[in-house]
């Protein structure tokens, strides 16, 4: 015979976790390298990747941020609002505000690699079809700068990270 257990119902304040924001941008990483790694095997002298992989580390590099940003005392509500919201910009911004720098060593290459994503994201173009001239962070710039971020953030919200140097 089961026994009732009782729960508490915890709402979306409490269950949005500095280190559950951690995995999650630690997952989107990962399968991004898993996508550029499946492309260099079959396009190996390619210096960017395919279109997904960037869309995924942006992803993670914005979560990444969030959650050091939830770390650091700012509410779920603020995330998502047009301060935050899917702004990698702003998402920097307010981590550096919140002394990210003091946890992450900021490379000139890591900015220029991020505007770029920035550039490449406007008006959803890492997710949709939009035509004309692009330009690329070279991947191997962009890879770096996710995983030495998330390799900054990770220990300090208490979940894992990546291993390898990049």
């Amino acid at each position: 015979m089961y026994q009732a257990v009782e729960s508490s119902i915890l709402t979306d304040e409490e269950r949005t976790t500095a280190m559950g924001l951690a995995r999650f941008a630690f997952e989107y990483i990962e399968a991004a390298r898993l996508v550029d790694s499946n492309h260099r095997d079959r396009s190996p002298r390619s210096l960017i990747s395919p279109m997904p992989a960037y869309f995924l580390v942006h992803h993670g590099l914005e979560l990444t941020f969030k959650s050091y940003l939830r770390h650091k005392g700012v509410t779920l509500r603020e995330l998502g609002s047009k301060r935050y919201g899917h702004d990698l910009d702003a998402c920097y911004r307010g981590a550096k505000r919140l002394g990210l720098l003091a946890i992450f060593i900021e490379h000139q290459a890591d900015v220029a690699a991020m505007q770029m994503l920035v550039g490449m994201n406007h008006d959803h173009g890492l997710r949709y079809i939009k035509t004309g001239a692009k330009q690329f962070p070279p991947w191997s710039a962009i890879e770096s700068v996710a995983v030495r971020l998330h390799q900054a953030v990770a220990p300090v919200v208490g979940y894992k990270t990546f291993t390898s140097v990049v």
